[in-house]
């Protein structure tokens, strides 16, 4: 059976309500909601609101280049990307992200759209797409998730992500559920853990990953997020393999991301992140820099 990718690793939901959008760290084996190459996510408060500048914010945009080193023989990546939100009307955004990508000596566009929405003062919900067209990218994605606040000061937030997604063969599939726990702390810590549970087919394949992070920091001032992620994926991206006895199914890997994103003035700023990713196959070392505008 010839091996693709699955969507096992990086299924991470959007879990910000104003829709924080963070500048990639390093590109991931698999899409996420908003881009095939996201870094670890920050969840924004539940109280945020509260704490926006004067003039309310309707919009950012980031733009940043990203490079891995990978082992095993494989070629490096590089990638660039263009993301960003833009808040429609009170408690409706759209998010956008446009990634060309060069990974396992193939070049492959990836561009997605998803909306946030309100729908209650407690539930919000979130609906993405995204569209790639190299081999190691889905040639369809779509995720569909639900996410509650609880509590009196709505600090617990639970959420579950559907997803459902089609390889550039035209032969695997992916589908997939993210259940995820996030509590956002006084003084600015956020912490977020959830479950990934994957099938990929033809096989039946199956996948389950956890992952934690842990944010500290708040709008106009910083954010820092760790991002630890372990568990199963189904196959390596086709590109990927040296021969067919590298084919390999059902194989462990960890990925840890650091990302740092400051604001500079009212309106910008820069993000720095560095990646490690393994599995039994090769490991990859990356760093990424960009510029995000506030408007």
């Amino acid at each position: 059976m010839n091996s693709v990718m699955t969507p096992t690793r990086c299924l991470r939901p959007l879990a910000f309500r104003r829709a924080l959008a963070l500048a990639a760290a390093l590109a991931c084996a698999a899409p996420a909601v908003l881009a095939q190459t996201p870094a670890a996510q920050i969840p924004a408060a539940p109280d945020a609101a509260a704490s926006a500048p004067e003039a309310p914010l309707r919009g950012r945009v980031d733009l940043g280049l990203s490079g891995a080193r990978l082992t095993a023989g494989e070629s490096n990546w590089f990638d660039q990307y263009a993301r960003g939100f833009v808040v429609v009307k009170p408690g409706t955004t759209v998010n956008w992200d446009l990634n060309h990508e060069r990974h396992f000596g193939e070049r492959g566009t990836v561009g997605a759209l998803a909306l946030t929405q309100d729908l209650s003062p407690r539930w919000y919900a979130l609906a993405g797409m995204s569209f790639g067209s190299a081999s190691f990218q889905a040639k369809r994605r779509v995720d569909l998730g639900l996410y509650r606040k609880w509590g009196a000061d709505q600090r617990w937030v639970t959420g579950l992500v559907y997803m459902n997604s089609r390889s550039n063969d035209d032969i695997h599939r992916d589908q997939g559920l993210t259940a995820s726990l996030a509590y956002h702390a006084p003084r600015n810590w956020v912490a977020e853990g959830g479950l990934v549970f994957n099938r990929s087919n033809p096989g039946s394949v199956t996948g389950t990953r956890g992952f934690v992070a842990l944010t500290q920091g708040r709008e106009k001032s910083h954010y820092l997020v760790l991002r630890l992620d372990h568990g199963k994926e189904a196959y390596l991206p086709e590109a990927a393999l040296q021969s067919p006895s590298q084919g390999n199914v059902a194989f462990n890997s960890t990925e840890a991301t650091l990302q740092w994103r400051q604001w500079v003035g009212p309106r910008w700023g820069y993000t720095a992140s560095v990646q490690h990713y393994r599995n039994p196959y090769y490991r990859r070392h990356g760093i990424a820099m960009g510029l995000f505008f506030d408007f």
